[in-house]
């Protein structure tokens, strides 16, 4: 860019052009005004603006035309699906999967459910039961804190179902022996394998939910719920499944080898209803422990549940990734 000056002081004549800048003549030959202004004469021609800083300039000087980005593929294009064009026998493979975790979970608290159901009862003395339980919950909740994730980390989902669960095994088989130092230790490791077990299912369920919601081309939050739906169902049942070998033990015991049956149902009918007594009536027999015999034909059906959970889960269950 060339600037030129005439100037009234260089003797009033025309300044010859100066590298291509054109002076423009004055339009009086008269010596100009000594208090005149200066005219300037700028030159522009085949001159551009290049901002260093913009690295994308064009050889004109004249930042390029903003390009659109590419489109994203469409949520039913090809190659977003086709990881998932898996063969149609692992639906099959996910709904065993999904059975067996729930059968096995069934399996287990039957055992459990069973054997906190009668902790007042068997072990009422010095509150032994409750003590061993309360370990329990409170255990649980420091291990919801910090044991999930890192022992799933670790294990795998897999594998963690089957430590945690084998947790259990210890705390029915106190049951052989109960005192303080075996119920409660035994119920602080059960706290701690609960959290992690319960987590490994959710993650487990989630995970395949999502996959088969892929193959069936389904919501997966609908699979999911329909899923965890189905696990619920056949985990209330242990409750039920718990009480009925526990009173089927029980009642055997009772009335096995006591001569007439009839004739004791009968008495004890007596002492029910508006005949009710609490002394007199003999109605403190009811919260005796029960023969030893009998505790321990229960701990052992319970211990048997519980290995039995843990070796569905280890032989039938699939891991996560295959």
């Amino acid at each position: 860019m060339v600037a030129s000056q005439n100037d009234d002081r260089r003797g009033g004549g025309e300044s010859p052009p100066t590298n291509g800048a054109s002076a423009t003549p004055a339009a009086d030959s008269s010596p100009p005004d000594e208090h005149e202004t200066a005219v300037y004469t700028v030159s522009v021609t085949g001159v551009g603006y290049r901002n260093e800083g913009y690295k994308e300039d064009g050889t004109d000087g004249i930042p390029p035309e903003p390009t659109k980005p590419p489109a994203l593929p469409a949520p039913d294009d090809d190659t977003q699906s086709r990881k998932f064009k898996l063969s149609r026998s692992e639906k099959w493979r996910i709904l065993k999967n999904i059975g067996t975790v729930s059968i096995a979970f069934m399996v287990q608290f039957t055992a459990f459910q069973g054997t906190a159901n009668l902790q007042s009862s068997i072990n009422a003395s010095d509150g032994l039961g409750t003590v061993s339980l309360s370990a329990i919950y409170a255990a649980l909740v420091l291990s919801c804190i910090f044991v999930p994730t890192f022992l799933i980390k670790r294990l795998t989902v897999k594998w963690t179902l089957c430590l945690s669960m084998l947790c259990y095994a210890p705390y029915i088989g106190s049951q052989f022996y109960p005192r303080f130092y075996t119920l409660v230790p035994a119920g602080v490791l059960l706290g701690l394998g609960a959290a992690p077990m319960w987590a490994a299912k959710a993650t487990y369920l989630t995970q395949v939910g999502g996959v088969y919601a892929k193959l069936t081309d389904q919501p997966a939050d609908a699979i999911v719920v329909r899923f965890f739906g189905f696990f619920f169902l056949a985990w209330q049942t242990a409750e039920l499944w718990g009480n009925l070998i526990s009173s089927l033990v029980l009642s055997e015991g009772e009335f096995g080898g006591e001569g007439d049956i009839n004739s004791t149902r009968y008495k004890k009918l007596k002492s029910c209803g508006a005949n009710f007594c609490v002394i007199g009536n003999g109605a403190d027999e009811s919260l005796k422990r029960p023969p030893d015999s009998e505790i321990y034909e229960i701990s052992a059906i319970y211990l048997t549940c519980v290995i039995v959970a843990v070796i569905i889960v280890a032989l039938f269950v699939d891991p996560l990734s295959r």
